[in-house]
């Protein structure tokens, strides 16, 4: 009952981004449950902390002794959790958390640049809108302290506004042209199309001279005042690899590459990466594969398609063509259509993983589809009390 009431008061919070499961992997809080065991789970405390991966715990217990508490205190347990759970007890804890949290963020004055994720396909029809649209989504539902900015640069092709079923103004190149000069990051959000899901949405021109005067300079004023005020900016890239698009490519951190599970796509990634190598051979740092429409026994296999790209699978999202058609039809996102599906979790665990700062990769390089965790997020793992 613990660990359900514990879930109850989690997920009615604004702010936190729970995952229950047996491996804990890297967290802000742990909540772990204390049964008859008590060496060997204050144990696996000493060694969770140990890791690094794990910043505080919190423990609840059916039973509390004094000596548990004592062991509990120097395995570094910050909060312990009587039985039955208490929910305002379990509120004033996580508060205090997400406060402490926020006293030692840097401040505004301090903040770093927001961060660009460039997603580009390597082909069309692969996906890549759908990919920046619900990454973008999942971003701002996850943690509504950060500000992301959706947008496009498949000029003048873009049907950003046309999936939202929204008429966005202005457009980059408007913005860009009337106010580059004079932009801060107030005015430039009071500017923006702000979606009900909580992100902003900055669309392409869709007209034949729209980006008249946009250039690669421009271009990078325009992406500069941006990350100034806000902290996300995903852009979905197509498949363009204009003057434009290469200034993007090279201020963007991260470069997700959206393909699938064919022979085709397999070429045209290999392809890309010799171009991009030609184009800057850092770049090439910076990208990671998403495999989109993943259908585990209708695909090529995982292994034989990492071998011939020679790089690992950053992350899957699985096929539901459903899901993705009614979001498409009813001009919505994913999780407003499907919010408890497979691909709906995939977007939310890839969003997970981006909000976390300076957190590692794996060690071989590959990261599986398991829950990763935000800023103030928990992991619940349930131990059993031994019979």
């Amino acid at each position: 009952m613990a660990a359900e009431d514990l879930k109850e008061i989690i997920s009615s919070m604004e702010g936190f981004y729970l995952t229950d499961a047996e491996d804990t992997g890297s967290c802000d809080l742990l909540i772990i449950e204390i049964g008859d065991n008590l060496r060997k789970e204050i144990r696996s405390l000493y060694s969770l902390k140990n890791t690094g991966s794990i910043r505080e715990i919190f423990m609840t217990s059916a039973v509390l002794d004094p000596r548990m508490v004592v062991e509990a205190r120097k395995a570094g347990v910050k909060k312990i959790l009587a039985q039955p759970i208490k929910k305002e007890e379990v509120r004033k804890a996580l508060l205090k958390l997400k406060e402490k949290e926020r006293v030692s963020s840097p401040s505004k004055e301090n903040r770093q640049s927001g961060k660009i994720i460039y997603i580009m396909g390597c082909k069309g029809g692969i996906g890549t809108t759908t990919v920046a649209l619900n990454l973008a989504s999942s971003l701002a539902e996850i943690d509504k302290s950060r500000s992301v900015v959706l947008t496009d640069m498949t000029f003048p092709f873009g049907d950003m506004s046309i999936l939202l079923n929204v008429k966005p103004f202005p457009n980059w190149a408007q913005l860009g042209k009337n106010i580059i000069s004079r932009v801060d990051s107030s005015f430039l959000k009071s500017l923006l199309f702000e979606h009900p899901a909580g992100f902003f949405v900055l669309p392409s021109p869709s007209e034949k001279n729209g980006r008249q005067g946009m250039n690669p300079e421009s271009m990078e004023k325009l992406l500069c005042a941006i990350q100034k005020g806000l902290d996300f900016i995903v852009i979905d890239g197509g498949k363009s690899l204009s003057y434009v698009s290469v200034k993007v490519l090279k201020m963007a951190e991260l470069i997700l590459v959206v393909t699938s599970a064919n022979s085709p796509c397999i070429a045209n990634v290999n392809r890309l990466f010799s171009i991009l190598q030609t184009i800057e051979p850092s770049l090439e740092e910076k990208v990671r594969i998403v495999l989109n429409r993943y259908q585990k026994y209708f695909s090529i296999p995982l292994e034989k398609m990492e071998k011939e790209l020679n790089k690992t699978i950053f992350w899957k999202i699985p096929n539901d063509f459903q899901t993705v058609t009614e979001a498409i039809n009813k001009g919505k996102t994913l999780c407003e259509v499907g919010s408890g599906r497979g691909i709906c979790r995939a977007f939310r665990e890839l969003a997970a993983l981006l909000l976390v700062d300076g957190k590692k990769e794996s060690e071989k390089g590959r990261l599986t589809n398991e829950p990763q965790l935000l800023d103030l997020a928990l992991t619940f793992n349930h131990k059993p009390k031994s019979a």
